[in-house]
């Protein structure tokens, strides 16, 4: 009888074995499928969390980074560079029969001097016309290439100038850049 018992126990302890590592499994494979889950969500933010609307936050920290690209720039040559991001992005038609509908266009703009900037703060709603009409006189075929939006960017650059020129009677505007560029 006390061998019976002993087997008896012997049976339930491997019994309660395979019982305990099954467990284990369970719990390891739901673990790994809520990482695999949890990973699938924060790519799934990412890539669906962007808007074309910045928020003040969003657009503080991208202030930031430019102050930070003219940090860097001005170690490089004797003059200060400043940036500044023209928003709202421009959105314009293109002229004529184009196989695309519109395009949108992040523009920065660098200049040297702190007064420049404000100037073009100022004068800001006549530079976007007058960049909006530039833009609007452009073709998508025009800006198939590197080379075409390259011209159309050197297009841009003498517009703000000709505006600040007229506005306040030096352009100041050194450079601009397109920052996204999206047409459709």
């Amino acid at each position: 009888m006390a061998e019976e018992n002993t087997e008896q126990e012997n049976e339930e302890e491997n019994n309660e074995e395979p019982k305990k590592g099954l467990s284990k499994k369970m719990i390891i494979l739901i673990s790994l499928g809520m990482v695999m889950l949890s990973i699938g969500a924060g790519v799934a933010m990412l890539f669906m969390g962007s808007s074309d609307e910045m928020t003040e936050e969003e657009m503080a920290a991208e202030e930031v980074i430019v102050e930070e690209m003219a940090d860097e720039d001005s170690m490089m040559s004797d003059k200060t560079s400043i940036y500044h991001e023209l928003h709202p992005a421009f959105v314009a038609n293109f002229s004529g029969k184009s196989k695309k509908n519109y395009m949108q266009v992040y523009i920065v703009a660098m200049a040297y001097e702190d007064s420049v900037i404000e100037d073009l703060k100022l004068h800001m709603p006549a530079v976007r016309n007058d960049v909006l009409m530039t833009l609007s006189n452009t073709t998508s075929d025009e800006i198939e290439t590197v080379e075409g939006k390259e011209v159309l960017r050197q297009k841009v650059l003498e517009q703000i100038q000709a505006t600040m020129k007229t506005k306040t009677g030096k352009d100041g505007i050194e450079d601009i850049y397109f920052t996204k560029f999206v047409a459709q």
